[in-house]
């Protein structure tokens, strides 16, 4: 789907909350911003994904705002350490932050070591992006299909680390499919060297956003063989989805709940305690941007697919979704860390 079509489904009429400013214009409300500058802090290093998506929606909000928006890089503690930061700043609106929600919403239900902070330690400005999960493999090796990694004795995924998304899903996907004598591979420093591991053949399979796989698949070398999305992305058309699959309920119902923690994606968050105008002002800028012409352009240029859920929809849908996941998939998820 391209980024057009995305924000067609998922736009402001989509998520209940109506976008009252204009592309090229300052947002309705937010008068206040002019000439400010916001801080936009992203929790990993320049040049990854995140980093990337940050910077395609900065000029939109910098319209929307009438404010200069810095990008600003904190990495540290697998994206954690900037959110720990973030909840002390003050809730003016000059600081707000891109996160990795899925990382986080997991790291606070498994009550792992890191994050300092909690569900309502935080304001939701809206999600920029979903995290439309596929499983990787080599183009030349012998699982080309889901049915082949279903089949496999000792498959191997790679990942960052114990905690991070690659790492959680992954293990989600040994249980969930029983993958006989199947582990997760760490140790990699960053996800360009798992990348490289799974090109050269040292591991299997990478499970991550499409987002970060999609040009080794365009490449040719990397063949997407599961997507979480309900129907097969254009970019990973061959790919198996749930839906041509013969479940259990009990597998169902981990799957259900690894959609659940995914779809809060990547939002931009802001520190609890704002003044609701502030708040409903960077909301709209947000909902202005996702629809601005340099924005989508940007968008489209750098292979970044948006997906926008308005803030209030995040804190009243998704987020209290996150509360009715079942016991096994929290049992999984705490021993992911």
């Amino acid at each position: 789907m391209s980024v057009i079509g995305a924000l067609a489904l998922s736009g402001c009429a989509a998520s209940g909350q109506e976008n009252t400013g204009s592309p090229g214009g300052i947002a309705e409300g937010c008068s206040s911003f002019k000439g400010k500058t916001v801080e936009l802090v992203i929790p990993y290093n320049s040049g990854g994904g995140y980093d990337i998506l940050a910077r395609v929606i900065i000029p939109g909000l910098e319209n929307a705002l009438g404010a200069k928006v810095l990008p600003i890089n904190k990495p540290g503690a697998g994206g954690l350490l900037a959110i720990n930061q973030l909840t002390a700043a003050p809730p003016d609106g000059t600081q707000i932050a891109i996160v990795n929600g899925t990382g986080a919403a997991a790291a606070i239900l498994a009550g792992a070591e890191g994050p300092e902070f909690g569900f309502d330690d935080l304001s939701y400005i809206g999600r920029v992006a979903a995290d439309d999960l596929v499983v990787t493999t080599n183009a030349d090796s012998g699982y080309q299909t889901w049915d082949d990694v279903t089949k496999s004795d000792g498959f191997k995924f790679g990942s960052t680390g114990r905690g991070s998304s690659d790492y959680i899903v992954a293990n989600m996907l040994i249980q969930a499919f029983a993958l006989k004598n199947a582990e997760v591979v760490v140790g990699f420093n960053s996800q360009s060297e798992t990348d490289l591991a799974l090109i050269q053949g040292n591991v299997d399979a990478i499970a991550g956003p499409l987002d970060s796989r999609r040009a080794s698949i365009k490449s040719g070398e990397t063949t997407a063989v599961l997507s979480f999305a309900e129907e097969a992305p254009a970019d990973a058309a061959e790919a198996t989805v749930f839906g041509d699959l013969e479940l259990s309920e009990d597998t169902e119902t981990l799957l259900d709940d690894i959609k659940s923690l995914t779809e809060f994606g990547r939002p931009l968050v802001a520190p609890a305690g704002m003044e609701p105008e502030t708040l409903s002002c960077l909301q709209d800028a947000l909902a202005a941007a996702v629809e601005d012409p340099e924005v989508l352009q940007q968008a489209e240029k750098m292979q970044r697919e948006l997906s926008y859920v308005s803030g209030e929809d995040l804190r009243t849908e998704v987020i209290p979704r996150l509360d009715e996941v079942s016991t096994r998939f929290l049992d999984v998820l705490k021993a992911s860390y």
